[in-house]
């Protein structure tokens, strides 16, 4: 039955998974939810030796988002954001009208615009969904330009 669903809180089960998973994985060093009580984001502090021996980018962070959707059989929206104080990427799964689809890989360039390219996720389970991410953001710091030399 639909009319007990409650997105806020499916969002918020949703990322307190991401978040105990994250908290298991070797490249994490904390996670933190905010709000406290009911989450609307966490944000991971990665480690930089753990992600790459050429990273030495200060404070790198992956900051992620879930929406469960306003009824229980609706796609969910997430994003999961690596920053750091050279630059960001990140994979999100929402509409985008710079790509077809949900899926998509986005990375800010030096001029401050976005780049878009389209990503199919091979799961929308929240705890899945973080583990793979961590991996991409591993993938993509290995190629990722000079600006993530300090």
């Amino acid at each position: 039955m639909t009319d007990d669903w409650d997105a806020g809180a499916a969002s918020h089960r949703a990322l307190r998974g991401v978040r105990r998973e994250l908290d298991r994985h070797p490249a994490v060093v904390t996670t933190e939810g905010f709000p406290a009580t009911l989450h609307s984001e966490i944000v991971a502090e990665l480690s930089p030796s753990r992600l790459d021996a050429a990273v030495t980018a200060t404070e790198p962070t992956l900051t992620v988002r879930w929406f469960a959707g306003e009824r229980p059989a609706a796609p969910p929206g997430f994003s999961f954001h690596y920053s750091d104080r050279h630059g960001d990427f990140g994979w999100h799964h929402a509409p985008n009208p710079h790509v077809d689809g949900r899926g998509h890989y986005q990375e800010r360039l030096d001029e401050g615009v976005y780049t878009y390219t389209p990503h199919e996720f091979d799961s929308t389970q929240p705890t899945r969904v973080g583990w793979v991410v961590v991996s991409l953001v591993e993938n993509r710091l290995t190629t990722w330009p000079d600006r993530r030399q300090d």
